[in-house]
């Protein structure tokens, strides 16, 4: 028997069976109904138990301009993204919300204007809108906006509800003793704080019928100690709920807006289903009437078999990970783990993109999956020889997909290893898991019977020699040490006095004891590089200043989630940060700094100066073919240096084209 295999049996919810253990938590993708389908689809078939949709809002005081799920009529989207996923046997609950304190104010609509509904007139962290106490006909707006919200789904065949309490949203402010200072009715002790609750589920119960399957999303921990709520404190509101079994499960997330880093934690905050130690008690109080669902952080079927195993709950949701690979669960039950595309955990293609359309970093068939999704990607029609230049994570793709399509494909590399860029990126402190791109795709194009030469410098001649069909070029980019920057038009480089040590990211990394014991990283990309390589030299005794002229460093990282983990680090580390700061000039020994806020320069020594600023693309070989009159393409950092999450698309994309 395998540790998995708790993961396989069947759970019954209300009325509904999950064939397994694992669902699809509420996300928010931003995609039409046609395409969320797909999308939900995709992740179907990959095997899952159940799937829970993104929030749809219930009042117009909570919802985008335009969007009235609460209508007559949206019960014909509803059906458009849940009928493809239960067609593959998988039964869609649809998540129903309000935003409360947390919401935007309507400015589209002159009776809504300036109008955030909450308990209590406490601004959320995240808009810092003063919220409009809420006033006994407002209530009774919002819980009648449930149920015909809840109806609606109904109609449009979606197998039951999720009503949102946590993250901040109405109803969880309701519930917390933060959020909610009413002495009437609606507040107070735990349960009238719960009363909300209870009148919504009663309102849809009275719509739907007690057949219509209706849970509800709790927030086990605001992470605001005894002033708001926290695991003790579920445990109570469920018994309270527990007393008129109106719901059919309960569904844990945690934390509102105070804590927003830890909803979504990036792979740097360490973080692994932090939810699962309290979650027993949650699951206690719940007397093995109805299931448990947590989420949270899990990102791989093992640690979720462990949640379920230790009896922390009885369904474990990963968001991530299906995002990443859509058929995670199919390849586990096949003895195919090798195979799965895990996810970095870097939150640039999802939470990152949050209210755009999302993607993935490593999966650019995500949103897409109607076209070139597992199963409606098309094998070539006619099979051609493709030769890839290039390695890193652009031309690995390029080739894995090239493959995939039928193609019989050759990759050089110039380098002894591949995976480029990325590849000295996962040596950075807490960026480690950036190597399952490369080693993902490395492994897979292996499977796929690729030719590789590594230590491979392609010289035009070299390329006319092989006679492809097809020429991708990956070359990437390379490191500027001139100090040119964007935010200085004034000049087009730092001056540099002779003697003066200056290097560029990977130089240093490659070599940090080559840096001597005072060292400034320059900083005008405000990503992790230079601030894991500050934390890196500093962790070896050195004194290192990161130096910005940016307000803040590392500017990138908080839509990614990672400043909040990540900067206490560096500055425990003992790494000394220089914001508003631009270097004048590198002297032999010395740096000189102005601040762009005003005030005198300021000379502090330096043994090496790091640039992590400009990259200019290697597209020699690419210009040279192109004049040769060779059909060739390019992709990734040779067209122009960007991210990784352009590299990967684009060859994909590309190699779709061949």
């Amino acid at each position: 028997m395998s540790d998995l295999d708790v993961l396989w049996q069947p759970v019954r919810i209300g009325h509904v069976q999950a064939r397994n253990r694992i669902y699809l938590p509420a996300h928010q993708p931003t995609y039409d109904a046609p395409t969320y389908g797909a999308y939900l689809r995709e992740r179907a078939r990959g095997g899952l138990g159940l799937i829970v949709t993104h929030g749809f809002h219930v009042h117009a005081s909570s919802a985008a301009a335009g969007v009235s799920p609460w209508e007559p009529g949206w019960s014909d989207a509803v059906r458009q993204f849940v009928t493809p996923a239960r067609a593959e046997g998988v039964p869609v609950f649809v998540q129903i919300t309000h935003m409360g304190a947390s919401g935007r104010r309507r400015t589209d609509r002159l009776d809504l204007w300036g109008s955030v509904l909450a308990p209590s007139a406490i601004p959320s962290p995240v808009h810092r809108a003063m919220p409009k106490p809420m006033e006994e006909p407002d209530i009774q707006d919002v819980i009648a906006g449930f149920a015909a919200t809840a109806a609606n789904v109904q109609a449009g065949g979606g197998d039951g509800v999720e009503i949102h309490g946590s993250h901040g949203y109405l109803l969880s402010n309701f519930l917390s003793p933060y959020w909610n200072r009413r002495d009437d009715a609606w507040g107070g002790d735990t349960e009238r704080r719960a009363q909300l609750a209870l009148a919504i589920g009663r309102a849809v119960r009275a719509r739907c019928g007690k057949d219509f399957v209706m849970g509800i999303k709790l927030s086990l921990d605001e992470y605001l100690g005894e002033a708001g709520t926290h695991p003790q404190e579920t445990a109570r509101i469920v018994q309270v709920l527990e007393r008129e079994a109106l719901f059919d499960y309960v569904c844990l997330s945690h934390t509102d807006y105070h804590f927003n880093h830890k909803l979504v934690p990036p792979a740097s905050s360490g973080e692994t289903a932090p939810l699962a130690t309290h979650a027993r008690e949650v699951r206690d109080a719940i007397g093995g009437r109805i299931p448990l669902l947590i989420q949270g952080s899990v990102r791989d079927l093992a640690t979720a078999a462990q949640i379920v195993a230790r009896g922390q709950s009885d369904l474990v949701g990963l968001v991530r990970a299906h995002i990443a690979d859509p058929d995670i669960v199919n390849k586990t039950r096949e003895g195919r783990t090798d195979e799965i595309r895990r996810c970095v955990g870097a939150n640039q293609g999802c939470w990152r993109r949050l209210g755009q359309n999302l993607s993935c970093t490593v999966n650019p068939a995500t949103g897409r999956e109607a076209t070139v999704g597992l199963s409606t990607m098309k094998s070539a029609k006619s099979p051609r020889r493709v030769l890839v230049i290039g390695g890193g994570p652009a031309g690995l793709k390029a080739a894995d997909t090239a493959a995939q399509r039928g193609h019989t494909v050759t990759l050089w590399e110039r380098g002894t290893q591949l995976g480029g860029q990325v590849r000295e990126a996962a040596r950075l402190p807490d960026y480690g898991s950036w190597s399952f791109l490369v080693d993902d795709l490395e492994a897979s194009i292996r499977r796929r019977q690729v030719t590789i030469e590594t230590g491979k410098t392609a010289t035009a001649d070299d390329v006319a020699a092989f006679g492809a069909d097809e020429v991708i070029i990956a070359t990437g980019a390379r490191w500027q040490t001139s100090g040119f920057s964007t935010f200085r038009p004034d000049r087009d480089a730092i001056p540099q006095a002779a003697g003066a040590r200056v290097v560029d990211p990977l130089s240093a990394l490659a070599d940090p004891a080559s840096c001597g014991a005072k060292v400034v990283v320059v900083d005008d990309n405000g990503d992790y590089l230079p601030l894991g390589l500050a934390r890196l030299l500093a962790g070896s005794g050195r004194q290192v200043t990161v130096v910005t002229s940016d307000a803040m460093a590392g500017r990138k990282l908080e839509a990614t989630l990672d400043w909040p983990w990540i900067m206490p680090r560096v500055v425990a580390a003992g790494v000394q940060v220089r914001t508003s700061t631009f270097v004048e000039r590198i002297g032999a020994g010395e740096v000189e700094l102005r601040s762009a806020l005003g005030g005198a320069p300021e000379v502090i020594a330096a043994d090496t100066v790091v640039l992590s600023m400009m990259r200019e693309s290697e597209d020699g070989l690419y210009q040279q073919l192109k004049a040769r009159g060779v059909a060739v393409r390019r992709i990734g950092d040779a067209v122009a240096p960007r991210e990784v999450d352009d590299a990967v698309l684009e060859g994909f994309r590309e190699g779709l084209a061949v």
